[in-house]
């Protein structure tokens, strides 16, 4: 069994060989840049994320795939010096010895943060080496960082060419040029980002067309954010990282950490287009008609690549055949114009004539440019293929992001307004120059058509046949009129909540699949991603106690380690890599045998994601070990402690699992200024005392803080940021008055979370019989004579008046100081019913926003907002009552159950569900939902496509259960179904037999005399018969 030492700075892939090719190259080649600078600097202050692109930045990668902060490089003819971090310098270090034989030295010189004097000075005497070797400065002049280590640079920088008159050129050009020509390696790289970029692309893909055929509601922004997304979804990458493992160089292994966006993702439709490299998608809705233009580029390892696509939606003759040109131009720019040794600017004025030639109509729409060089850096500002770039021309190698289109385009039928784009990443071959599209993704026409409307058309030419007029008919449905038209509003009332639940299911569907895609599909056979859960027994030697000398079976209680004697040396094993043990005697020996956790041994289940042992080839394995003694005595207490040791370590690890979502709150700013709010004589639930002591709540600055009167250190506070619902319940018919808090994450009281805090008061000081028990209780209604007991009433409810209007103000003053995040929610006890949540029946009431139980503990808050649908389960005619359960728009979140609900409250339920905008689905049978809820979790966009919740049946309404409730009453009286007398209990029927007529007693007896058994007489006669037969 290894065991884990302390766990070193992880080193930087750094390939050093390259590194020096490369500063080399750049050493040598720099006095020939534009304005033959003397020297070259390069100043790196902290990473800007809004422009990744800088000179200085790109170099950074190009020399050693990192970027290091903070960081100076100086080259001067003679050595190369790198100012930088300690802790950076370390990386460093084995490429100084590289420059050994080299004329050309490498220095590094190390900062100190804590000694400014010393890092000012690094800095003056690498300016002093640059002016030694002349005025002429090379530097990339438009970048622009921030930071600390810039404030400590720039003025002495700028001081500097102020007093010395040093010149500063820009090097963007002479840099451009260094690492235009990319290596087997970089285009092997290039081709990951590429496949990466396809596989992103196909993505975006599905999910336009699936947003357009299901006419979701979205905008350009909300897609392309999605898709921006997927870019941290470790399910998806990993789909991929087959194909793209397969591409890497040589040496080289894949990760899925070195993927990043080139750029965030852009869909644009409607009739507005930009084809520069600055458009963003717009908060426009998605459009489903004429083209969307689509682009995404990923970068790996650093290295960029690019791909548009135009994608039609019901396009017209017109679009389809420009389209045709689109395509027709692009094979002529990459395979006949895109030539080793061509100027930019021939490139692209050869390209525009080909258009005036065949397509003239549509030259005052082509862009100004048709691509750029790329590489690390998207878009290389000094080679763009344009009219204006006469110096830079194609070499082999070279890697360019071809993008072109046309802007402004109008079809001519409808007059609406188009744009077309192509993109595709291109790079030329080293050996043969030959140009190799490395973007692969559907761009065909037929790829990239889409007809949603021609159904639609046809439908609406077909003549629509007449409907027959039904006939008015005279015979009323009931003998009342009055009854009549009671009936005829609750058919419209029934009707408009059928409506409405249908508008609920279709909208509940859209949004699921716009919610997720095809790669949020776990797939039938994934796995919890298993990993090794890091644990040390001791890192040094000095750690291990004394007493092991002995070499006996030692358990270190601290360390959580059994020390055992192996070949005469303690050797530790941390108790997590223990499994299990066995004692048992022979003879005058007592043997212990340990099992400890190893690859391929039983009892590891595959669901366990925290693994006891990093699995390698490189690793060996304890699996077991005997150990013997004569001292039965020692090596049992040995083992006892072992397996206590083993039972302390599962346990606090099953709490600390339990507790993994209890959040540390910040801190509670007392209130110091004026006079602060509270509510005396409270109680609290939980509690955090034993007894049951009232005490005071206090409004602090940010919270508020419950204080136990029993120990001055037993306190709750709780912070308003961390309150998802503050509700208030009278007391108007209940025991007690209720402020209560639901929590956002639970917090921890002593090792207890909790997740909902209660303060209340009890009110009940009514001088009358509550036990019911007596015979004043037995009477309907109970008369009260006595004058002092009408007052005593009446002062009754003036104190419970007063009771929640105290409650009420101070839960008011807690929603005022929270500074407009909390709100004061009341409970509607008019809308309440009976339910069974937990363990007893209790009454549960909807507020604005929730339905709570809130007086008997477990505590009920079920958020309405984050309810997908509502499923009514076992209503059937006959049952006294039916099922709630609610589903959670976080799948992830276990499905909630209010059972044994009263059939009276079924039609208020539903048209309450209803008014809360909440679909539901009716069910006459109890769900499996353990199982639903998994295969929904592992293809949540299946489960959309294959209908979503209509699967339960009962679409949107109640319809079926209806019917269901027809077919089951035509066996209402039947006998031979035993499953109608389940419905009730034994005291039903009795209670029940009174109201039956005679003949309804006659029809159920009847028939039944013959088999079932004899009437009276023939019992009496045969009762006369045995008692002659005793007295014989």
């Amino acid at each position: 069994m290894p065991l884990e030492l302390s766990i070193e700075m992880e080193e930087l892939n750094i390939d050093f060989d390259l590194f020096k090719k490369r500063v080399l190259s750049l050493h040598s080649e720099y006095p020939k840049f534009e304005n033959s600078p003397n020297s070259l600097v390069f100043v790196f202050g902290s990473s800007n994320d809004e422009n990744p692109y800088q000179k200085t930045t790109i170099l950074h990668n190009w020399l050693l795939s990192y970027e290091f902060r903070a960081t100076v490089i100086v080259l001067v003819p003679e050595k190369i010096i790198v100012i930088t971090s300690a802790a950076k310098a370390k990386h460093l270090e084995k490429a100084v010895d590289l420059f050994k034989d080299e004329k050309v030295k490498l220095e590094l010189w190390q900062r100190n943060s804590k000694e400014p004097e010393h890092n000012k000075k690094l800095f003056v005497d690498a300016i002093q080496l640059m002016k030694e070797a002349g005025k002429a400065v090379g530097t990339p002049e438009k970048n622009s960082y921030q930071g600390k280590f810039m404030t400590e640079w720039n003025p002495l920088w700028e001081e500097a060419v102020k007093e010395n008159g040093l010149e500063v050129f820009d090097i963007s050009l002479g840099l451009s040029k260094i690492w235009e020509v990319k290596d087997e390696t970089e285009q092997a790289l290039l081709s990951v980002a590429s496949k990466a970029s396809d596989k992103f692309m196909d993505l975006m893909a599905d999910e336009m067309v699936s947003a357009v055929d299901e006419e979701l509601k979205i905008t350009n922004a909300k897609l392309s954010d999605k898709i921006e997304n997927k870019i941290d979804d470790v399910k998806f990458l990993k789909k991929m990282s087959t194909d793209l493992a397969s591409l890497c160089p040589s040496g080289h292994k894949f990760s899925i950490d070195l993927l990043d966006w080139t750029y965030s993702p852009i869909i644009q439709s409607g009739s507005k287009f930009d084809l520069r490299v600055s458009a963003r998608s717009n908060n426009d809705q998605l459009q489903g008609n004429g083209c969307i233009l689509a682009s995404c580029g990923i970068r790996y390892n650093n290295y960029c690549s690019n791909v548009t696509r135009t994608f039609l939606i019901d396009p017209s003759e017109e679009m389809v055949r420009n389209y045709d040109f689109v395509l027709e131009l692009q094979k002529e720019i990459i395979e006949n114009q895109l030539k080793e040794g061509r100027l930019a600017k021939d490139v692209y004025n050869s390209v525009y004539e080909y258009i005036e030639k065949n397509r003239p109509d549509l030259v005052a729409n082509f862009t100004k440019n048709i691509g750029s060089l790329m590489g690390l850096e998207f878009r290389d500002s000094t080679f763009i293929l344009n009219a204006k770039n006469e110096t830079r021309k194609i070499q082999a190698g070279d890697c360019f992001n071809i993008s072109f289109g046309f802007n402004n385009l109008k079809d001519s039928k409808t007059g609406k307004s188009y744009a077309l784009q192509q993109a595709d990443t291109v790079v030329l071959s080293l050996d043969t120059a030959e140009p190799q599209i490395l973007t692969k993704c559907a761009k065909s026409k037929a790829q990239i058509s889409f007809y949603f409307n021609n159904e639609e058309e046809n439908e609406k030419s077909k003549p629509k046949k007449a409907s027959k007029p039904e006939p008015n008919s005279k015979i009323l449905k009931t003998k009342l009129r009055g009854d009549a038209r009671g009936e005829s509003e609750e058919n419209q009332k029934e009707q408009i909540r059928k409506e409405n639940q249908k508008k609920l299911h279709d909208k509940l569907q859209k949004d699921g699949l716009l919610r997720f895609s095809a790669a949020d599909a776990n797939g039938a056979g994934s796995e919890p991603r298993q990993y090794f859960k890091k644990y040390e027994s001791y890192v040094r030697d000095s750690q291990i106690p004394t007493n092991v000398r002995d070499l006996r079976i030692h358990v270190d209680w601290k360390s959580q380690t059994i020390i055992l004697p192996i070949f005469g040396r303690p050797v530790p094993f941390h108790i997590n890599s223990y499994k299990n043990g066995s004692k048992n005697e022979e003879g005058e020996y007592t043997y212990i045998r340990l099992n400890f956790h190893s690859p391929g041994a039983g009892g590891i289940s595959k669901k366990v994601e925290e693994l006891p042992y990093e699995d390698s080839p490189d690793n060996q394995f304890f699996r077991s070990i005997t150990l013997r003694s004569q001292d039965g005595d020692r090596i049992s207490e040995a083992f006892k402690q072992i397996t206590d040791l083993k039972k302390e370590s599962t346990k606090r690890e099953q709490e600390r699992k339990v507790l993994a979502d209890v959040i540390q709150q910040d801190k509670l700013i007392e209130n110091r200024s004026g006079r602060t709010k509270r509510l005396d004589q409270i109680f609290v639930r939980p509690s955090p005392d034993s007894k049951r002591v009232p005490s005071t709540v206090f409004i602090h600055e940010n919270g508020i803080r419950y204080q136990s009167p029993l120990r001055t250190d037993s306190r709750i506070d709780i912070l308003f940021s961390n309150i998802k619902n503050l509700i208030f319940q009278s007391c108007k018919g209940e025991l007690i008055v209720i402020i209560h808090i639901h929590l956002k994450n639970p917090i921890l009281m002593g090792k207890k979370k909790i997740q909902d805090v209660q303060f209340y008061r009890e009110a009940s000081d009514m001088a009358v019989d509550e036990t019911s028990i007596g015979r004043k209780s037995q009477m309907k209604f109970r008369r009260y004579g006595d004058e002092d007991e009408l007052e005593q009433e009446q002062e009754e409810r003036r104190k419970r008046a007063a009771l929640d209007k105290e409650f009420k103000y101070f839960a008011d003053a807690i929603a005022e100081a929270s500074n407009g995040m909390l709100t004061v929610e009341s409970t509607f006890r008019d809308l309440g019913f009976q339910g069974v949540p937990s363990r007893s029946a209790v009454f549960c009431m909807p507020t604005t926003d929730c339905l709570v139980q809130l007086i008997e503990p477990p505590f009920l808050v079920i958020n309405l907002e984050e309810v997908e649908i509502c499923i009514l389960e076992r209503v059937q005619f006959g049952l006294k009552n039916f099922d709630m359960v609610f589903v959670y728009k976080d799948f992830n979140k276990p499905v909630t159950h209010v059972n044994t609900v009263p059939i009276e409250s079924l039609d208020f339920l539903k048209q309450w569900l209803t008014d809360m905008d909440i679909p539901y689905t009716v069910s006459s049978i109890n769900l499996n939902w353990s199982t639903i809820m998994k295969s929904l979790q592992e293809d949540p966009h299946q489960f959309f496509l294959d209908g979503g919740w209509t699967f339960l049946a009962t679409g949107s309404d109640d319809e079926a259960s209806d019917a269901s409730e027809e077919e089951i009453s035509e066996y209402e009286a039947s006998e031979e179904d035993p499953s109608d007398e389940s419905a009730f209990s034994d005291e039903d029927a009795y209670s029940e037999e009174e109201d039956f007529s005679d003949e309804g007693s006659e029809e159920v007896s009847g028939g039944d005399e013959s088999e079932e058994g004899d009437d009276w007489d023939e019992l009496e006669k045969k009762a006369a018969k045995a008692d002659r037969g005793h007295r014989d």
